[in-house]
């Protein structure tokens, strides 16, 4: 026999049955097992009687020589001598736990160091064996570490299975790729317990998308990274031949890396990473390849979904123009609206994120009105009264048409709300005071400035002053007393600006 290699005949497998009794059994690969010591004949006892007892076995010299062999050969259980040229067994404990934490570990020793045994078992041993040992106790110790490990392993399994359960829900509820990526990451993270997280997308015509927690991004992945197939767990300086060096991944000391793959295509990568401490061991990887299965089918659903999205967008921003061809007189007129409430939106102090969203609010608040017949858009003369009432319709109907789309989720407020008054008056809901949305409040003002200042069919545009005379008239009866004072001091600035830029502005 050849004591540093795997023994030459395979050993007989130990059946586990794992089915029903009355059904065919499965046979589990039999466990392996390196035999560190520095006695050959040590080594070759353990090794004859492992082998005899169903298990793979390898053997090394000493823990220098150890190290070597599990960068080749995964193994469940090391037995090593606590004594032993170049590198004991309590710094070879050290490193099994730092590089390869899911392997059990035994030490062996003379009576007299009994208690050095035990300071092993406190840094991470499973047990000690005393020489001159039984072979039956030492295969009873090794059984006992066995079951541990495959029980740590099923409670893994059982661990994985019950966050992607409650993934899984979380993500049918969700559709759009930012929150499903935030679900992703949070999850990994917490059950991986990484420093940091991130999923990178892939293709290129996603762009780059990272968690705020990871500064991971498709130019920090080697070409190694950015075509591997299977997952991967990198310690120390291994890192570096699937992230580059660069300042924010100089500190990684241990990366979890798993492509995401769904129905046969890459759509993106599962990256997690630790700095400093216990790397990642195989449990991680084996719970970060379950949740990333059902992580690559959300991914995918969530991309297919936005490019949907992305198409109603522009077709929403088609009806808009399509809505000001429709009517000559109001061409330009969701674009000044957009501009007012924004300026409004800033002189208010808002956050840059709602004023961008009430921006966006202003370029659709009056999409419902492509319900409405040209005719009725442009009539010169008063409407009748079932002309008026669908008109007072169109801000309804312009909710309808937003609300199956979570992109506009936000403006249907202000799409709905902005003909409601401040007294109760308006509609289409009568409601009043602070019960109207804010972005709708400030929709109003700026779209009542708007239709006074602009050219209609039944009358000409208001010169600045009396428009501004009118808000003021209307300030605590049709429009919140705030937003007027706001709007006011607002449309001045946008005036000199449109003034020192030599463009048009109302007079």
């Amino acid at each position: 026999m050849n004591p540093n290699t795997e023994s030459q005949s395979p050993p007989p497998a130990v059946p586990v049955v794992t089915g029903p009794s009355d059904g065919p059994a499965e046979v589990a690969p039999p466990a392996r097992v390196l035999v560190v010591d520095d006695e050959a004949v040590i080594r070759e006892i353990l090794s004859d009687f492992l082998t005899m007892e169903g298990f793979q076995v390898l053997t090394a010299t000493d823990g220098a020589h150890a190290l070597d062999v599990m960068e080749t050969h995964p193994v469940n259980l090391v037995i090593s001598d606590l004594k032993m040229p170049h590198m004991g067994g309590l710094e070879l404990l050290a490193n099994v736990r730092e590089v390869h934490p899911e392997v059990v570990t035994l030490i062996m020793t003379g009576y007299g160091t009994v208690e050095t045994a035990i300071e092993a078992m406190k840094r991470g041993a499973f047990d000690y064996v005393l020489k001159p040992f039984k072979v039956e106790e030492v295969m009873h110790t090794v059984r006992r570490g066995i079951e541990q490990q495959q029980l740590r392993a099923e409670n893994i399994e059982l661990k994985a299975a019950l966050s992607l359960y409650r993934l899984a829900g979380r993500l049918g509820e969700e559709v759009e790729l930012g929150p499903t990526l935030e679900l992703i990451v949070d999850t990994v993270q917490t059950q991986t317990r990484a420093d940091r997280t991130g999923v990178i997308l892939v293709p290129a015509e996603h762009g780059a998308w990272h968690a705020p927690t990871a500064p991971f991004g498709l130019d920090d992945l080697t070409e190694r990274a950015r075509t591997a197939t299977e997952p991967v767990i990198a310690r120390n300086g291994r890192v570096f031949r699937w992230l580059v060096e660069a300042p924010h991944t100089e500190e990684i000391t241990s990366l979890l890396m798993i492509p995401l793959i769904s129905r046969g295509k890459r759509v993106g990568t599962l990256v997690a990473a630790r700095e400093g401490g216990r790397p990642f061991a195989e449990g991680a990887l084996k719970l970060g390849t379950i949740i990333a299965d059902r992580a690559a089918v959300a991914v995918a659903n969530a991309q297919l979904f936005e490019t949907l999205e992305a198409t109603f967008r522009t077709t929403i921003e088609a009806f808009v123009t399509a809505l000001e061809d429709k009517d000559r007189y109001t061409a330009g007129h969701s674009e000044r609206v957009a501009d007012f409430a924004r300026v409004t939106a800033e002189e208010m102090g808002l956050p840059p994120a709602d004023v961008e969203l009430i921006h966006q609010a202003g370029r659709l608040h009056d999409i419902g009105k492509l319900t409405l017949r040209s005719e009725e858009l442009n009539k010169p003369g008063p409407l009748t009264d079932e002309e008026y009432e669908r008109f007072k319709a169109h801000p309804r109907y312009g909710e309808e048409l937003l609300g199956p789309i979570p992109t506009f989720r936000d403006v249907i407020p202000a799409v709905g709300g902005h003909h409601e008054r401040w007294d109760g008056k308006g509609y289409p809901r009568g409601i009043a005071g602070l019960e109207i949305p804010l972005m709708a409040r400030i929709m109003a003002v700026a779209d009542t400035y708007d239709a006074m200042t602009s050219h209609r069919a039944y009358r000409s545009a208001l010169p600045h002053a009396k428009a501004v005379a009118e808000l003021e008239r209307c300030r605590g009866t049709q429009f919140d007393p705030d937003i007027v004072d706001a709007f006011l001091v607002a449309i001045e600035r946008w005036r000199d600006q449109r003034a020192a830029e030599g463009r048009e502005y109302p007079r």
